[in-house]
């Protein structure tokens, strides 16, 4: 009796560890589906209530509002040169304008079309020229102030009658004399 008592309880004992098990699977734990596992979800072992955890809601973010970046303003435009207009030539074969600059001790010429320190010569008027340049276009008159010596008459009138011309002449001719 004994032994039939022994022999049932261990049939017992095995239907019931069968039937305690997840299955006859032998999957491992890495490889059985997160579906195994809701009930330590919904249930936490080391909750002490054993309730779920507040499941978290991310707080609907605020709209973010991109200001359009300012329109760059345009770069001023570059300065007219520094430079005088002192004198033009225009003729139907060359138009040309002679200037000063200050940092310069001779003048110079520009011909329509040349270029110096980023400056077209672009027009020559009586009275003014037409630069052009990356700043955009300048304009250059004649100075109303007298920047160069001023020219006076000979003391003794010039002898035209002489046979020598004036201009033709070296330096140390001195007419009328």
């Amino acid at each position: 009796m004994m032994t039939t008592l022994r022999v049932t309880m261990m049939l017992a004992a095995i239907a019931a560890s069968s039937s305690l098990s997840f299955g006859m699977e032998t999957l491992s734990v890495r490889e059985r589906p997160l579906s195994d596992y809701a009930a330590l979800r919904d249930r936490p072992l080391f909750s002490p209530d054993r309730s779920a955890p507040v499941a978290f809601v991310a707080a609907e973010p605020e709209p973010v509002v991109v200001q359009p970046e300012p329109e760059p303003e345009p770069p001023p435009p570059a300065a007219a040169p520094d430079w005088q207009l002192v004198g033009i030539v225009r003729s139907s074969k060359l138009n040309s304008a002679t200037f000063t600059a200050p940092t310069e001790i001779a003048a110079f010429t520009l011909r329509t079309g040349e270029s110096r320190e980023g400056w077209t010569l672009t027009a020559v008027g009586q009275f003014e020229v037409k630069l052009d340049g990356a700043g955009g276009r300048a304009s250059l008159r004649f100075s109303d102030q007298g920047g160069g010596e001023q020219m006076f008459p000979p003391e003794q009138p010039m002898n035209m009658d002489s046979g020598v011309d004036p201009y033709e002449a070296g330096n140390d001719y001195l007419p009328g004399g």
